[in-house]
């Protein structure tokens, strides 16, 4: 849903609706003859009206005395118009007053344009407004909206069609059918859990594509039809870009009309009400559906689609349907706009005790309400706008990402701060120095010295506690286990016999090859007899060398079936099916052989903290089991090249590892930024652990502040994106 703001003016008395179009007389120029005065709701118990501009589709909420200024300004004089409303209401407006409700017509361009200097100063106006492409794009392309059609007579026909949706009765079946279906996926919860798998293919991404899209549709159609009920008309729907996402939008700025708060309410909640309503037909129509594709559809419908709805659509702090039902609530228009004026308002008189009236009067309830909101929603754009800026740098191409991201910066965070600090400024003269302000300087002050001072020395590396050196052993080739010659827990030095395979296959090739070797061997003594075969020897010396060579292959394969420790150490684990007669594969592992000397630490660190890092600095090893000791160590070695692959899936992210990975084409770790490896030595020899203990380890590094570590952050970011 979208709709648009309204402008709020303080007025008068009487609720009738008004022409405020006819000519003027001296000195007030004519409203337009298009122009609207219309009811409006009551305001803490006060009357209001809306004057609508049906060419740009604007709404302007004015009050009592407003009102009875423009319900006389046919009298086209201002003093005519201040003693007729004088004389005829509770009001006495001056001639100050009528030229500020001037200024506001002229400069909403809602007077008749009947002079020719009228129609210039309109034209000028008009130009001026109107922005460059380029620098209009830079300030809109946070939302941009796309009408697509116009969907106002249709709606006059479905929506009486859609009568019954709106009964009792149809509430009381569509939360029948969510307590229903939540009971049946109760009953299968597991598997109801488990139906998200299935998005994981080409066939439910279209399928969640396509009930993401309806869904969509519906939750904008809610809004439409409710409205459309109301006797509210639908200009456009379209598509919206959301940070260039595209969204569905539908204008009900109409809706500015309603002079009841609970029917403006009732259309601000009908598409979520809507998605909501799905989300139960969709739980109990997953309890009937078959597997696959459809049933992963419900799924999302039931779960997913209205919790991000409701993420979205109820966050207050950003124009969507939140922000809308907050502003019907609080009976507050223009509620962003009214709300931050008055937390600047309060800011400036906390800090600097500066005696400025209030931008406007409000229940004191009401004011706190309205000044937390500002403030809240100052710190979520902060962080929300930082997180676009980051977003918009990493999905485009190089030179547009930096752009976007300087403009976010700039535009959405800097440039309001900026214009803050100039009205500090102006005021200057006016700052005096109260509590507030020299606690709020000390606090500031503590903030720099906090970030300014090198402070942190510690650093911590996810590490690993492992033996120093070890041996995995396979297999050569695919053979059968002949014999085992060692156990779990046996002492071997380097060279001893592990295991000794068989291939049937090769003893026959050797003998075959050793016959061939003799027979050719033979018949070069029986050629060397005899003269008038000379001219064969040649050949059989070749045949002879070949088959010499085939056998030397063979025979290196049979050794290779005797299967020795690489190193000495102890054998920490055999497969308890290794047995005589099994065949096993060149993956398969016969036995690990770990040193049995002292155990070693590695440990990796980021690239921005590999400098703070030195050989022989103190450190600390903290296992991830409490129950294990700590160690103290000694950094021993630091690596100047980046890990390509992680070689210690502990550490890795994808077993809950501090080292964020993916899993690239072959199956490697990598990591998703610079680590280099760490060799630590403990001070005292520990004992080499059973399996691999994983931990962290605190080194006393180069001391560093906060801010130099942003700065070389951001320093490494331009020095890598300058190579364009």
């Amino acid at each position: 849903m979208v709709a648009a703001d309204t402008a709020a003016m303080p007025g008068g008395a009487g609720r009738p609706q008004v022409s405020v179009g006819a000519a003027g007389q001296g000195g007030l120029p004519p409203l337009r003859d298009d122009v609207q005065l219309l009811p409006g709701p009551y305001a803490g118990g006060a009357p209001t009206w809306t004057l609508y501009d049906p060419v740009r589709g604007r709404f302007f909420r004015i009050g009592p005395e407003a009102f009875a200024l423009l319900s006389r300004w046919h009298l086209g004089d201002a003093d005519a118009v201040c003693r007729a409303v004088a004389a005829e209401t509770p009001h006495a407006p001056g001639p100050e007053d009528v030229d500020g409700l001037l200024r506001f017509l002229i400069g909403n361009t809602l007077i008749r344009a009947d002079s020719h200097d009228a129609a210039q100063r309109l034209l000028h106006q008009a130009r001026a407004s109107r922005p460059v492409w380029a620098w209009w794009l830079l300030r809109n392309y946070l939302f941009i909206r796309i009408p697509l059609i116009r969907p106002d007579r249709a709606l006059d026909r479905v929506a009486p069609l859609a009568g019954p949706l709106y009964t009792r009765m149809a509430l009381r079946l569509v939360v029948l059918a969510g307590l229903l279906g939540l009971f049946l996926a109760a009953r299968q919860w597991q598997e109801f859990v488990h139906t998200f798998a299935h998005f994981f293919s080409w066939e439910g991404l279209v399928w969640f594509a396509v009930a993401l899209f309806c869904v969509k549709i519906l939750h904008e159609l809610g809004h439409a039809v409710t409205a459309k009920r109301y006797g509210c008309r639908v200009p456009t729907m379209g598509l919206a870009l959301l940070v260039l996402f595209p969204v569905l939008y539908t204008d009900t700025s109409e809706t500015w009309r309603l002079t009841s708060r609970r029917q403006r309410l009732a259309v601000g909640a009908a598409g979520i009400a809507t998605e909501l309503a799905v989300a139960a037909l969709a739980t109990l129509a997953w309890s009937f559906l078959p597997d696959g594709p459809a049933r992963s559809a419900a799924f999302f419908l039931a779960t997913t689609s209205w919790v991000l709805s409701l993420l979205v659509n109820v966050n207050p702090f950003m124009r969507f349907d939140g922000y809308y039902l907050l502003s019907d609530w609080l009976a507050v228009e223009n509620l962003q706009a009214r709300a931050f004026a008055l937390g600047r308002w309060r800011l400036r008189r906390l800090l600097f005790g500066l005696d400025e009236p209030p931008p406007e009067r409000f229940p004191r309830r009401l004011a706190a309400i309205l000044t937390v909101y500002a403030y809240a929603t100052w710190v979520y754009r902060l962080l929300l706008f930082i997180a676009i800026a980051l977003l918009v740098y990493y999905l485009f191409f190089k030179v547009l990402g930096i752009i976007l991201f300087v403009v976010e910066i700039a535009w959405f965070i800097a440039l309001p701060v900026a214009r803050e600090l100039g009205e500090w400024w102006r005021r200057r003269h006016l700052i005096r120095l109260t509590p507030n302000l020299l606690v709020t300087l000390a606090v500031l002050a503590g903030l720099v010295w906090l970030v300014a001072t090198p402070w942190n020395t510690r650093i911590a590396l996810p590490a690993v506690l492992r033996d120093s050196r070890h041996a995995v052993v396979h297999p050569a080739v695919p053979a059968e286990v002949a014999e085992v010659r060692v156990a779990r827990g046996d002492t071997v030095a380097e060279g001893d016999v592990l295991a000794v395979l068989r291939v049937p296959e090769l003893a026959y090739e050797i003998a075959r090859e050793e016959r061939r070797v003799a027979m050719v061997r033979q018949a070069l003594r029986r050629h060397a007899a005899q003269r008038e075969a000379a001219q064969d020897v040649g050949v059989l010396q070749e045949e002879l060398g070949s088959a010499l060579s085939a056998l030397a292959g063979l025979v290196e394969q049979r050794d290779d079936l005797i299967v020795t420790a690489p190193i000495a150490g102890v054998v920490t684990d055999v497969p308890d099916g290794l047995r005589p007669g099994l065949w096993v594969g060149v993956e398969q592992r016969l036995a690990s052989i770990v040193d049995p000397g002292a155990a070693r630490l590695r440990a990796y660190v980021r690239g921005g903290d590999l400098a703070r890092v030195d050989v022989g600095a103190p450190a600390r090893f903290y296992p991830d089991d409490p129950l294990a000791p700590v160690i103290d160590a000694i950094v021993t070695a630091v690596e100047t090249v980046n890990v390509a692959a992680l070689d210690q899936p502990a550490l890795a992210s994808v077993h809950d590892g501090a080292i964020a990975v993916r899993e690239d084409a072959a199956g490697q770790l990598v990591p998703e930024e610079s680590v280099y490896r760490v060799a630590l030595t403990p001070q005292a020899p520990v004992p080499v652990p059973e399996q691999i203990r994983r931990g962290t380890v605190y080194v006393e590094g180069e001391a560093r502040s906060l801010l130099d570590r942003a700065w070389r952050a951001v320093a490494a970011v331009l020095i890598r994106e300058s190579g364009f």
